[in-house]
């Protein structure tokens, strides 16, 4: 055994459930990090110092885990913290971890959609479990899918892009429930179940609901041979708690099983069970809380630091021989990882039926990062609830504003009825009565809220990354293009977007009236059918312009929303432009700086008002010679504000624009910004701004 330095220990924390409804999942991760723990400090520690960890409870509640983390990082002082299982506590600790710069090691398969500098994510995301299992399925026949979940981030996510799949695949979804965290009540959805016939069961519930649901569905005489639950949130130590004739026959999926066998595992298996007893058993979400330690300690090693900055750096690429196999940090925090599909034993171990041949590039972002995405259908079904999730929240809000002022009331009665008993006693009644729904509202407007900050922070990624990159806009033949954004909210109704397809070039530029999460939600809808309708070679712009209003004026009317979009859409093929759809002047700038200005009103109207606009769409063509500029731009630019309240206007940015005529795109871009910028002073933005500035370049 190697010697450790007599420096302090290095203090770690552990941040999981020891009680509540997640306990039964969460507790044997916090063993599996302790036994991770014993061994480095038995083979020399970190850079020669022993690691002292500081265990907490997040007793399944979001605000409890955001308390501990605080405490563990404001008091403690802990290098980094391994914990969280649900995506409800996990988003309540991203803010605090981004806040105190730390590290949060996450050990658990979630739904994606997220990225933080400060939490390395390592379990699977949907493209490396759900997406391969439901092609398994449907390659095996099932066709008829059930999705039942827990009423939380994870499964509704999972579920549309399950969903979404289903539907590629030719498949059906037949119903699709959710219960409450610790439902352990299923007589109705088991007889929903029994009435609908499905194929397979997809299973989504987490914590100690899959107990009940198994020994029930298992009661209700329903058997894995005729309708199978498939689980990707249930793993052998859950099974431990389920009678065995409940269970057998059904399969599950993760990228680690008890049963694989390897040498790496054997031990892995061997070491656990000497520690904790010979009846324990290992899992994927168990084995990724053992081997983060490890690679906390790599990337530790690596930096020759325990500072956090260096360790992140030093994490990415890590490589690590984890009782599943080999396994590897990518940059976007994630890790490469494999698959395996098992059936459910006698003995409670899954019986491995497929391993996929490779290891997984994560894509935390269902791909959209990448050139050929084309998951679509299911970012505008993710999209799609989100006004619903603002109007819940409110009215759970106002619910709550009710009640609370009822307390109030409440309290002056029973201050004024002290002095008779009887009346005491039931005001006393109706004050708990009141505190109670009080308690239960407040509790669902956490949920709420939190599930909204995770839509809206998805919205402002998505919003990011569809804009077209650097790289993008310089493959463009013919023309320099530069482009800015920025919302006035964090998620903004304004966008800008420039295609290429068979040698032509479709630039795009629109503006949602208002702006906020639900325009940036309608703006992303407008970007992905732009797209859509461009890859099936739709390129006539009167034809474009019309099916493109149609698909949104539905959408906008599926969401019950009252907004509009005006929209430019140009299409350029050697040195000749086409404008439609109505939105702002376009403004051209010739040799010299000579001004030209194309009114758009007669080229279109408003997108979403109305579900036929063909009689209104019309083009413009416009030449360019060699050094001409187009601008594009919405109203933010124009109607930005000083503290005077005078607005910038569109003769100051012809101004701007004319004045630097011969720049190149990128220089008139930075200029119209400065000078907005100079113009707005310290006064507040009230509008997202959009600009986008093409130059003809030069033929020689």
């Amino acid at each position: 055994m190697s010697q450790l330095s007599s420096r302090t220990p290095v203090r770690v924390g552990i941040l999981h459930s020891l009680t509540g409804t997640m306990a039964i999942s969460e507790m044997p991760l916090k063993d599996a990090a302790l036994m991770a723990i014993s061994e480095i400090d038995r083979a020399g520690g970190v850079l020669g110092r022993s690691i002292e960890p500081i265990v907490e409870d997040g007793a399944s509640e979001p605000t409890t885990f955001a308390r501990k983390a605080v405490k563990l990082l404001e008091r403690d002082k802990v290098a980094s913290i391994f914990g969280c299982w649900t995506s409800a506590c996990r988003k309540s600790l991203v803010p605090i971890f981004e806040q105190f710069n730390s590290l949060l090691w996450y050990p658990v398969q979630y739904e994606g959609l997220e990225s933080s500098p400060n939490v390395f994510y390592t379990g699977a995301c949907a493209n490396q479990q759900v997406e391969p299992a439901i092609r398994w399925l449907l390659a095996n026949q099932y066709r008829r899918f059930y999705l039942l979940g827990s009423d939380y981030v994870f499964p509704r996510t999972v579920n549309k892009i399950i969903k979404a799949q289903v539907n590629r695949g030719q498949g059906k979804l037949v119903r699709q429930e959710y219960v409450p965290l610790g439902n352990r009540e299923f007589e109705r959805i088991i007889r929903n179940i029994q009435a609908t016939q499905p194929d397979v069961v997809v299973n989504t519930l987490n914590g100690d609901s899959n107990v009940a649901f198994y020994h029930q569905y298992y009661d209700a005489g329903i058997r894995a041979d005729r309708i199978p639950i498939f689980t990707i949130s249930v793993s052998e130590h859950e099974l431990q708690s389920i009678d065995r004739q409940a269970i057998v026959g059904h399969y599950g999926a993760w990228g680690y099983f008890q049963s694989i066998d390897t040498p790496e595992n054997k031990i892995f298996v061997r070491h656990f069970k000497a520690r904790y007893g010979a009846s324990r058993v290992t899992s994927d979400p168990i084995q990724a809380a053992y081997m983060q330690v490890y690679l906390w300690k790599q990337a530790v090693e690596k930096a020759g630091s325990f500072e956090i900055d260096a360790v992140r750096k030093a994490a990415i690429g890590l490589k690590f021989r984890a009782p599943e196999g080999i396994i590897q940090i990518e940059p976007n925090h994630h890790v490469r990882q494999t698959i395996r599909i098992g059936r459910i034993l006698p003995t409670k171990q899954f019986k491995i039926l497929y391993t996929c041949d490779r290891t997984i590039e994560p894509q935390p972002w269902l791909g959209v990062e990448k050139p050929d995405f084309t998951a679509t259908d299911v970012i505008i079904d993710l999209l799609s609830e989100v006004p619903q999730s603002i109007q819940y929240s409110c009215e759970l809000k106002e619910k709550s504003n009710e009640l609370m002022t009822a307390n109030i009331k409440l309290k002056e009665t029973l201050s004024a009825l002290q002095a008779v008993q009887s009346d005491r006693q039931k005001a006393l009644e109706k004050l708990e009565k009141a505190n109670q729904k009080i308690t239960t509202l407040n509790h669902q407007l956490r949920s709420e809220n939190s599930r909204l900050s995770a839509e809206v922070e998805v919205t402002r990624k998505l919003q990011q990354m569809l804009l077209p990159t650097e790289k993008e806009l310089k493959e463009v033949e013919g023309l320099e293009i530069a482009g800015f954004m920025e919302p006035a909210d964090e998620v903004g109704g304004d966008y800008y977007d420039v295609l290429q397809h068979n040698g032509r070039v479709k630039i795009t530029i629109g503006d949602v009236t208002g702006h906020g999460l639900e325009s940036g939600v309608l703006s992303l809808m407008i970007q992905t059918a732009v797209r859509t309708l461009l890859e099936s070679k739709q390129t006539d712009p009167r034809q474009f312009l019309d099916i493109l209003n149609r698909t949104i004026y539905g959408n906008i009317q599926r969401i019950d929303s009252y907004k509009s979009i005006t929209l430019s859409i140009l299409d350029y093929h050697d040195r000749q432009l086409c404008v439609s759809g109505q939105h702002e002047e376009a403004i051209v700038v010739r040799e010299g700086g000579r001004i030209e200005r194309i009114d758009t009103l007669d080229l279109g109207l408003p997108l979403g008002l109305n579900p036929d606009i063909t009689e209104f769409i019309n083009c413009h063509s416009i030449e360019l010679n060699p050094g001409d500029a187009i601008v594009l731009y919405t109203d933010g630019i124009t109607e930005a504000e000083n503290s005077l309240g005078q607005f910038y206007g569109i003769e100051r940015l012809c101004q701007t624009i004319s004045s630097h005529w011969n720049f190149p795109a990128s220089e008139i871009r930075e200029a119209i910004v400065t000078d907005i910028r100079r113009h707005i002073g310290t006064h507040k933005v009230y509008d997202d701004i959009a600009l986008l500035v093409l130059k003809q370049k030069s033929t020689h």
